[in-house]
């Protein structure tokens, strides 16, 4: 029988407290879909990219020979002595201006390529000695179309395929071996035999030593490079691999950035469920008293909460999983629009997803039981009485009667109850402060990412985090003023009951989530600053010098905006209190 109560008050609870439920839901869906949604980016670019390494047999070294000769059989022996003939391809490349065109031409055993394999995108492979397949069309490298006659050297070629050189990644302005020249357009001839071999393109033995240059692989290929320096000759790794060393760069970018910003979440998640669990706890102290009186133990009435916050996490988690892949995407294919990215991974293991899950989940139940143990160690009589009100206190500002005898009276009373409920005002300035703060970073990044012109997967990045951090905001916000409203259903009864029209009401409680606020995101301002500076440091790009002068306005007023949202959506809870209801509460 006793059991049997015990679990009824645990299902009622779900129905009793819907909101903070959905509230805690939609918490965990920004936080963790955010966080991991950003986090995944770096490890799915990576995991593409060690993919795409593999499977086209990308080269770990190209040796260019400065000979107008080429190399010479007895070098050539060497070097494939050393690694072997399955890990050596012989070509030659020059780049060449062609009628007012910077344009690069290579020469290949196309049919026979196991070393940087070209994907054929269109058409066919060459068949005549007069025909030629060339390089796609990107942001800057015009290309040709299928049929088009090319004329250099005074013999002219027909292009029969488009294709994909996996050394070629970059869609904007990628390098060419001329000074200070980007490639207008690459064409690859097939095996022509009176070329001499200039250029010699290497692989190592060990394809997964390169998991995206990692300090393994920095070594051994330092340590290769300094022995296959020959006389007249350039070695260069994929660390010179304007595309491909860049594309892994800016995953390793966002992936920092991603560690920064799981902190700050994380805080104001925490922040949430522990205002949002402590309210509901406190509601609940009589059913608390009565679980006592029954026999029950405190962990036991305190597992009626845990499986409360367990059940919102885990629902808010699985909608994540959904939100944070679908970021992860659009971000791996904003870095399209400036590389030519590898297939996107329809399988691989989600690491910081379920990093930041777990770290949620094992924060949010620890905050649920510290506060249900400081609260059940009280015995079932204190639990009963309903908790004093604080004591009114003198603000700092009825020390200035400058200012204080010109306040009206509203103004008074709003300032009085701001400070007067010290962990509400703690936690809704924080949590402005952690918002304006994200804010201001996500505006920050995207004024030096315009600035700088680093492309538009950092602008998309910075956008989310304006938007998410923004989400978060509005969800904070309204959280805190839903509690605010919750625990004063009399004092809104009484001010209804004497003739206080609707906006006077909803004035009287939104005025002090506006002071709040008002105070968190000036204070988010400054540390904003130093937040900036650390990223920007950490990342080793941009600077807070090249943020718009506006961008300080900015920031702030979309804080506040995202508080007046959240109060707008709750006009209607205040102007529908049941004022018989509420004072009959017991005091």
């Amino acid at each position: 029988m006793v059991m049997k109560t015990y679990l009824k008050s645990l299902f009622r609870m779900f129905p009793r407290h819907l909101a903070r439920f959905f509230t805690l839901v939609a918490i965990i869906i920004v936080s963790v879909g955010f966080m991991s949604g950003l986090g995944e980016v770096k490890g799915k670019i990576n995991y593409a990219l060690n993919n795409y390494y593999i499977e086209q047999n990308v080269s770990d070294f190209i040796i260019k020979s400065e000979s107008l000769f080429g190399f010479s059989s007895q070098q050539i022996n060497i070097l494939t002595e050393k690694f072997g003939k399955e890990n050596i391809m012989k070509g030659f490349s020059y780049d060449v201006e062609l009628e007012g065109d910077t344009v690069r031409v290579q020469n290949f055993d196309l049919n026979n390529m196991k070393i940087n394999k070209l994907e054929l995108l269109a058409g066919r492979l060459p068949q005549e000695s007069n025909e030629v397949v060339v390089e796609r069309q990107t942001t800057d490298i015009k290309g040709y179309s299928l049929g088009d006659k090319i004329t250099f050297n005074g013999k002219e070629y027909n292009v029969t395929g488009i294709v994909r050189n996996p050394m070629i990644i970059h869609q904007i302005k990628e390098p060419s071996f001329l000074e200070g020249k980007h490639l207008d357009n690459v064409i690859y001839l097939n095996n022509v035999a009176f070329l001499p071999v200039n250029d010699i393109y290497i692989t190592l033995n060990d394809r997964g030593l390169f998991d995206c240059f990692s300090k393994e692989y920095k070594q051994v290929i330092d340590q290769l490079k300094s022995e296959l320096e020959l006389d007249n000759a350039r070695v260069l790794t994929l660390y010179e691999n304007y595309g491909i060393f860049s594309l892994n760069s800016y995953a390793n970018k966002v992936g920092s950035i991603a560690s920064i910003f799981v902190v700050f979440f994380l805080l104001v998640t925490a922040l949430v469920v522990f205002s949002t669990m402590t309210r509901l706890l406190d509601e609940e102290r009589g059913q608390m008293a009565c679980l006592k009186t029954l026999g029950y133990g405190n962990f036991t009435i305190i597992s009626k909460y845990l499986f409360f916050i367990t059940i919102a996490t885990l629902v808010g988690g699985l909608i994540a999983w959904g939100v944070g892949i679908g970021l992860t995407d659009i971000l791996y294919i904003a870095f399209g629009i400036q590389y030519a990215m590898p297939s996107l991974p329809t399988s691989m293991p989600y690491l910081f997803y379920l990093f930041t899950f777990v770290i949620i989940l094992l924060s949010s139940l620890l905050v649920t039981l510290l506060v249900g143990f400081k609260i059940t160690r009280s015995k079932p009589a204190t639990l009963l009485t309903p908790k004093a009100p604080p004591a009114g206190k003198r603000v700092l500002m009825e020390k200035m009667p400058f200012v204080w005898n010109k306040l009206s009276f509203k103004y008074k009373s709003s300032f009085r109850n701001v400070f007067l409920f010290k962990s509400r005002f703690l936690m809704t300035v924080i949590s402005i402060i952690g918002s304006t703060v994200l804010v201001l970073a996500g505006l920050g990044l995207l004024d030096n990412t315009l600035k700088l012109d680093m492309g538009s997967s950092l602008v998309l990045l910075s956008t989310a985090l304006i938007v998410f951090a923004g989400l978060l905001c509005a969800l904070v916000i309204y959280n805190i003023a839903n509690i605010n409203i919750s625990e004063r259903n009399r004092e809104v009864a009484t001010l209804m009951v004497l003739g206080y029209h609707n906006k006077e009401v909803t004035g009287y409680i939104f005025r002090e989530i506006y002071i709040m606020s008002a105070i968190g995101a000036i204070i988010g301002l400054p540390i904003g600053y130093g937040f900036i500076e650390f990223i920007f440091n950490f990342i080793e790009f941009g600077s807070s010098a090249n943020v718009n002068w506006w961008t300080w306005i900015l920031a702030p007023c979309i804080t506040i905006f995202f508080t007046f949202i959240s109060t707008m959506l709750l006009y209607r809870k205040v102007t529908k209190t049941d004022m018989n209801g509420s004072l009959k509460t017991v005091e």
